[in-house]
């Protein structure tokens, strides 16, 4: 933050220093400066400009010799004998900065070889770094070294697995005290970083999982670790925790599965697991107090403490959360991880920004902060040390805990390269892994052609985002101001010619067109944001009896799973999860967000229903093609005048020769008359076997599957 203090100086490029004066000091004006180096030394400074900035300041631009070593201690002296140390400011932005201090080793951290412990901090504005390391016998505290490319380091002559430490950086005059950004491990409410050896840590039992050709072949399952284990009805003793999610044979009272058993009897190929790493609002002491999602960074590479039994043992922790993904493996489904690399919770806390002010958050050429995430901070993806990383920090999750793919929240504020980059990675280390996230153009100060948003899909050749014109055309607007509006499958049939579009995967040409290829959209109607389906068909659609409800809400699933591209459920979407009408419950308290397991009992039809739908997808690969010429040759639709069900037929469709889908969201009834006999697969009640007809009803709020 500028303009704060009566005189400041921030070096801003090499060469060209800012400096504010007060006009509350001498009218804020000088005609005189000087740089003084750590010796003593001074330098006097070219004024090249000076202007009036606010109604409080005078913004002086000043040249200086190209004599500045980065690191050491400089400061700006003006005509009165004021002086201030001169900031690293925005010179941490420039080319040339990123150029001569991107750091490409794999040590940033604490990492353990032969015996010995490593330490390595990339602080290269730091004029020193100090490290204080938690032994039994009371703090060690050691100077480290400066070496290349602003990296500090130091190095135990032992194994120091389990220890804490700290970080005390010297910085732009002050000194900070820092958990390392690089941290493994951690103690109790983010307070101390912890040296992990993972090779002291209970291994992880790998299994073989299903071959996924394409990614259209995936049906992901979002899920937060407490909502779906929480309630005592579920029958899981480790409640909101990552063990909850390991333990198999839970049941209700009636005796319907709960927690991993649900997940492996519906059939989804993928869990997308909400955040799991540390985040910042839920305090570990003190799980019950507060409630929140957790896209609020404070740890990347730290699992998150409170979904642990012991949020004490940081150890433990890790162990616990490598538990439950190989749980999922030996289930035969596979884990993408949900990552909020746009932000951090607070940037002035962040140990990026004490540990290297400036360089990691998004800036205006001012220095005003970026705030396309609308959480006061945008992470500045493209700083190579900012893009290495996220890059080192998927790798960690994917070598360390056999994360199988991840969901990047607001990808749209990270850059298009980035995301390439972080792809090519995650491909190199597991062929079959996914990366998607959410595509919306966000206001973050990057050009358009940068922005990792839909409209640059073309710029990522292999990366998915959420389709929001699925969302709003076949389910209707998702705001809480827009409640009322309904899409095609909640009766509003002005929109067929869009949802037409929506069943191709809106990847092909002569109808809305938003992806290159299918496997680009991810199908959804629902995810944590905004109302349940449930719940806003409650609201759009009050004309409605609870039967036509259920209708809807089996239509609105059927369509998502049998469309093409890659479905998306919501945890509980499966038995019309509701969360009492609320719209945004990142931190509403648990008896909102927790699954109620006993809606699985009083709508089982509705999770028997998805079951089939899921069942029938992966029956059917002309449903999961993963060409737009092959969706051109094969699929069509039947033009009926006047009419407003949809009649999506597919050739060549092994097992069969065609299959026909209807989709019927009016309250009338519809007949159709084929040639000849044919089967029907599946209606309102789910999968249908041994079936055929030649005359066929297709009934209101249904969706009805014939095939010959």
């Amino acid at each position: 933050m500028r303009k704060v203090n009566r005189f400041e100086a921030h070096l801003d490029d090499y060469g060209i220093i800012t400096a504010y004066l007060s006009k509350e000091f001498y009218q804020g004006r000088s005609d005189v400066f000087y740089l003084r180096d750590e010796s003593g030394k001074l330098t006097k400074c070219s004024i090249y400009n000076y202007e009036q900035s606010g109604n409080d300041y005078f913004k002086y631009t000043l040249g200086i010799e190209d004599i500045i070593e980065v690191g050491k201690r400089y400061d700006l002296l003006e005509e009165h004998g004021l002086f201030v140390v001169l900031q690293y400011s925005l010179i941490t932005k420039t080319q040339r900065f990123d150029e001569e201090y991107f750091y490409d080793g794999d040590d940033l951290g604490a990492t353990i070889q032969a015996g010995r412990t490593y330490f390595a901090l990339w602080a290269p504005t730091a004029t020193r770094v100090v490290i204080e390391i938690f032994e039994k016998n009371g703090p060690l505290v050691i100077e480290l070294s400066r070496q290349e490319k602003g990296v500090f380091a130091y190095h135990l002559s032992y194994n120091a697995h389990g220890l804490s430490y700290l970080y005390h950086v010297l910085v732009n005059g002050n000194w900070t005290t820092a958990t390392d950004p690089y941290a493994t491990g951690s103690t109790v409410n983010h307070q101390r970083s912890v040296v992990i050896d993972f090779d002291q840590i209970e291994a992880q039992q790998s299994y073989k999982l299903p071959v996924l050709k394409q990614a259209t072949d995936a049906i992901i399952y979002e899920l937060s670790i407490r909502d779906f284990t929480l309630q005592a009805e579920s029958n899981i003793v480790h409640r909101g925790q990552f063990l909850g999610l390991t333990e198999t044979g839970t049941k209700t009272l009636k005796g319907v599965s709960t927690g991993i058993d649900h997940i492996k009897e519906l059939g989804i190929t993928h869990v997308q697991i909400m955040p799991m790493y540390d985040f910042a609002t839920v305090d570990e002491h003190n799980v019950s107090l507060f409630y929140n999602w957790g896209y609020d960074p404070m740890q990347y590479n730290v699992p998150e403490g409170s979904f642990a039994s012991n949020p004490d043992d940081p150890i433990g922790r890790i162990e616990e959360a490598r538990k439950m993904v190989e749980a999922f493996h030996k289930q035969g489904i596979r884990v993408n991880m949900d990552v909020v690399y746009n932000h951090m919770y607070d940037m002035e806390a962040s140990s990026f920004e004490k540990v290297a002010p400036y360089y990691f958050f998004r800036r205006s050429p001012s220095g005003q902060l970026s705030n396309g995430s609308f959480c006061g901070n945008d992470l500045d993806s493209n700083r190579l040390m900012a893009r290495k990383f996220i890059k080192d920090s998927i790798k960690h999750w994917m070598t360390y805990y056999d994360v199988d793919g991840f969901r990047f929240d607001l990808m749209g504020v990270l850059d298009v390269d980035t995301m390439n980059e972080v792809e090519e990675l995650c491909r190199s280390i597991k062929s079959e892994a996914m990366v998607y996230g959410e595509g919306w153009n966000m206001p973050t100060s990057l050009p358009e052609h940068q922005k990792a948003n839909r409209y640059n899909q073309h710029l990522m050749p292999n990366i998915g985002h959420f389709n929001d014109f699925f969302r709003e055309h076949v389910k209707g607007k998702t705001s809480h101001e827009e409640i009322n509006v309904k899409g095609y499958c909640l009766g509003d049939t002005n929109y067929i010619e869009a949802m037409k579009a929506c069943m191709l995967g809106t990847a092909v040409a002569n109808r809305t067109r938003l992806f290159d290829r299918p496997d680009k959209s991810i199908n959804y109607i629902e995810c944590h944001d905004n109302h349940t389906v449930w719940d806003k068909l409650k609201e759009s659609n009050k004309e409605d009896n609870r039967d036509i409800r259920i209708k809807r809400q089996k239509l609105l699933l059927s369509v998502t799973l049998l469309a093409q591209g890659v479905p998306f459920i919501h945890s509980g979407q499966e038995f019309c999860r509701t969360k009492n009408g609320l719209h945004n419950t990142y931190r509403s308290p648990d008896n909102i967000n927790q699954l109620d397991w006993t809606r699985k009992e009083r709508y089982l039809e509705v999770f028997k229903y998805t079951k089939d739908m899921i069942q029938l997808r992966k029956m059917l690969p002309i449903l999961r093609l993963n060409d737009p010429e092959k969706i051109e040759q094969r699929v069509s639709f039947r033009e009926w005048d006047g009419m407003l069900v949809i009649n999506y037929k597919c050739e060549r469709s092994k097992p069969y020769e065609e299959i026909w889908v209807y989709i019927n969201p009016t309250n009338q009834i519809y007949y159709e008359s084929f040639s000849t006999f044919v089967k029907v697969i599946a209606n309102e009640a789910g999968l249908i076997d041994g079936v055929m007809v030649q005359n066929a009803t297709i009934n209101p709020y249904t969706l009805v599957v014939f095939a010959k």
